[in-house]
């Protein structure tokens, strides 16, 4: 299993303190005050994810944006090596009262702020999970960012929620639109999407992205 699961905490992430409020106390307040920010994850969505992507024991995986570490705890179960990461104290709080695992690391790190922690080396993970927080980060950086985590043969799966321009959805539940979801893996090697359900779609790209051209 790589090293950077037994690196200490202090060295795979920033201080709580050092987070902006605009996201890990933001996420914080939203955890705190409603529940519903918690999707279930089904046998459904479990299941079409395994028939897209290449998860098989001794892989390592980064979930970005875990929340409180449903996908960090199924992957880790299943064998691989997992960093879970998340700007908000409370869902990490939440993630390791549920269970940790010896393959399973939590850190908290916000992808849109922070600079990139050593954790986060080119040529890592082989698996990049990004579940309903993509409408959260800016898409650009962080899938420029992926490309550059993950192994040539690794794989960024993309759980995103849809809505039309003018619908109203809580603050903590941001979707994109159709036009949006269909502009992203411009670049990438392979794209393959798939509907998970009346208001999602997944995405899985891989090849490493080409470089912006202006």
């Amino acid at each position: 299993m790589p090293d950077l699961l037994n690196t200490p905490t202090a060295t795979l992430s920033p201080t709580v303190g050092a987070l902006p409020q605009s996201a890990g106390a933001q996420w914080d307040a939203w955890y705190t005050r409603d529940a519903r920010i918690n999707l279930p994850l089904t046998d459904t969505e479990i299941g079409l994810f395994h028939q897209h992507v290449d998860a098989a024991p001794g892989m390592m995986a980064l979930d970005a944006g875990c929340g409180t570490g449903q996908w960090s705890r199924r992957l880790a179960t299943t064998g691989l090596g997992v960093l879970a990461m998340d700007a908000s104290p409370t869902a990490l709080a939440l993630a390791r009262w549920q269970g940790i695992g010896s393959n399973l690391h939590y850190a908290q790190h916000d992808f849109d702020t922070r600079a990139i922690p050593p954790s986060l080396r080119p040529g890592t993970f082989d698996v990049i999970m990004c579940r309903n927080t993509l409408p959260y980060l800016d898409r650009h950086r962080f899938l420029v960012d992926a490309a550059r985590w993950l192994t040539p043969k690794g794989q960024l799966h993309l759980t995103i929620p849809v809505t039309s321009p003018d619908a109203p959805r809580p603050p903590w539940a941001r979707a994109l639109t159709p036009v949006q979801i269909r502009s992203l893996g411009a670049g990438w090697a392979q794209r393959t999407e798939y509907v998970l359900d009346s208001g999602h779609v997944c995405i899985v790209l891989s090849g490493q992205a080409d470089p912006p051209t202006s």
